[in-house]
């Protein structure tokens, strides 16, 4: 548990250490990630944890509440990976220390702790990592800490245990990690001025997949105006609903509604019950509908080619890289491979050895390789393709979503007749926003058909810029037909696993 402590303890203004760690496990995505993946990405101390994100993330939003409240912010250590499977045995044990060995020599000259976290980085030593984390952190500094958390944050007892002062995007897509890090921050400070935080949260017995989960639309966006009703109350501090990382096979996986009020348990209770009711009454509508292969690219075949408005983006959710799936899925690539296409189309396509082969033989050669299915081979199979090797590049470019610098390795863009672009990369890359096209000289909005490796998240990017976002239906370890999955771990019965179970937060 957190200290008690409401006030400074140093008598002047507020000292506010800085950390985070940020990672999202996929369990049905084969491997295992290394410390390598942290270290080739964010694994930075010092100053840096505050630019890192270029003012985009949520320690940016943490930072300016701190400073406008004349607090001083020390940053110290922060470590973020890109979704992946499960953390290998001993590197989280590794980045534990390395964070908690960051914080101890402030032990004592601090009035509490920010930490942004991610809430689903499941590894070989502990299923709860971030529990396990802030109870770390709690213990050794003996401060309030606070942390804010992603929407699919898997939130377990121990995180709620550990401390009240937890924040989640209200966003999905994401696009207010900044205000998130400013609520976690608020309430930090709402407790060292005085305040009671008390924590209160429900469970749901539910998982779905986030290409229903759009929070500009019903039936999420009801709930989330109902949040920030809530909110608005006198005594409430703040809420959040986690939908979850539901590609994870652990106990305690569900949905979950949090209230922090000042000091009343049986409001902050009552107002958690409330939106778990509403999500639950929602489950149906949340299950999200996919469009056969075939037909999205017989939609698009058909539309007459406009350039004004926009391409049709496929979301190929199942393998969204973002979501810890593996990039290597080829199912809409052999989609256009055998459809015939009235304009330009552009797919990206992880797979080492046909990337690599691609720059052996050069620019302007002409290939044949087989690409896909070289990282999750229990869900797909390769496609062979023949075409023009039209770009060659290192793979670098800064990502805006999320705000980070990204290197997938040896890059190559392989044009197969007149319109079909394929990106090979050597590692896969999260597709949520479109800086890789970008970076390979494929402007999306200049294209007739995008697909983007993404389950829901991409259309805080591509929808502005689309004629119209089709979602897919493709296999992959971020399958939305979550029944497809095999769950052994989770905590049953648990919908849609179940489909007929039946259940009220009132019970």
């Amino acid at each position: 548990m957190t200290s008690a402590a409401t006030a400074p303890s140093t008598g002047g203004a507020p000292r506010i250490a800085v950390a985070g760690l940020m990672f999202e496990a996929n369990t049905f995505a084969p491997g295992l990630t290394g410390l390598a993946a942290f270290e080739s990405s964010t694994f930075v101390e010092g100053a840096a944890v505050l630019t890192i994100g270029d003012g985009l993330d949520s320690v940016a939003g943490a930072v300016a509440v701190a400073r406008e409240a004349g607090a001083v912010v020390i940053p110290t250590t922060l470590a973020g990976a890109m979704s992946g499977p499960t953390v290998a045995a001993g590197v989280y044990p590794a980045l534990r220390e390395r964070l908690l060995a960051g914080l101890a020599p402030l032990r004592g000259q601090v009035d509490g702790v920010y930490l942004q976290l991610h809430g689903a980085m499941v590894t070989e030593d502990d299923p709860d990592a971030e529990g396990d984390l802030l109870e770390a952190v709690a213990e050794l500094m003996g401060v309030p800490v606070a942390a804010s958390f992603d929407l699919h944050c898997h939130f377990t007892a121990r995180m709620g245990s550990a401390t009240p002062l937890i924040a989640g995007y209200h966003t999905l897509p994401h696009v207010d990690m900044v205000s998130t890090g400013a609520r976690a921050m608020t309430l930090l400070l709402a407790q060292l001025r005085g305040a009671a935080p008390v924590l209160a949260w429900r469970k749901i017995p539910m998982i779905t997949s986030s290409e229903g989960q759009d929070t500009n639309h019903p039936p999420i966006s009801e709930v989330m105006a109902r949040i920030r009703e809530i909110i608005a109350e006198p005594d409430v501090l703040d809420a959040s609903l986690f939908m979850t990382q539901p590609w994870l096979d652990v106990p305690e996986l569900a949905w979950a509604a949090l209230v922090i009020t000042d000091g009343r348990k049986e409001l902050a209770q009552a107002r958690a019950d409330e939106l778990a009711q509403m999500a639950w009454d929602r489950r149906e509508q949340v299950l999200a509908p996919k469009v056969p292969i075939d037909s999205a690219l017989r939609t698009a075949a058909q539309a007459e080619r406009d350039a004004g408005l926009g391409p049709f983006v496929l979301g190929d959710g199942a393998d969204s890289v973002s979501a810890g799936a593996t990039g290597d899925g080829v199912e809409v690539l052999a989609g256009f491979l055998r459809n015939e296409l009235t304009g330009r189309a552009q797919v990206i396509v992880a797979d080492a050895d046909a990337a690599r082969r691609c720059a052996e033989a050069g620019l302007g050669a002409e290939v044949t390789v087989r690409v896909g299915g070289s990282l999750a081979a229990a869900f797909h199979s390769p496609a062979e393709i023949t075409g023009t090797v039209v770009t060659l590049t290192d793979g670098r470019f800064q990502s805006l979503y999320p705000p980070a610098p990204v290197d997938v390795g040896t890059t190559a863009v392989v044009r197969v007749g007149e319109h079909l672009h394929v990106v090979i990369t050597e590692r896969p890359s999260s597709q949520l926003d479109y800086q890789l096209y970008l970076r390979v000289g494929l402007d999306p909005r200049e294209a007739h058909v995008v697909v983007t490796k993404s389950a829901g998240g991409y259309r805080a990017f591509f929808e502005p810029i689309a004629r119209e976002c089709l979602d897919v239906d493709t296999r992959g370890p971020s399958d939305s037909r979550i029944e497809r999955l095999p769950f052994t771990k989770v905590d049953r019965p648990l919908y849609p696993l179940d489909p007929d179970l039946s259940w009220s937060a009132r019970a």
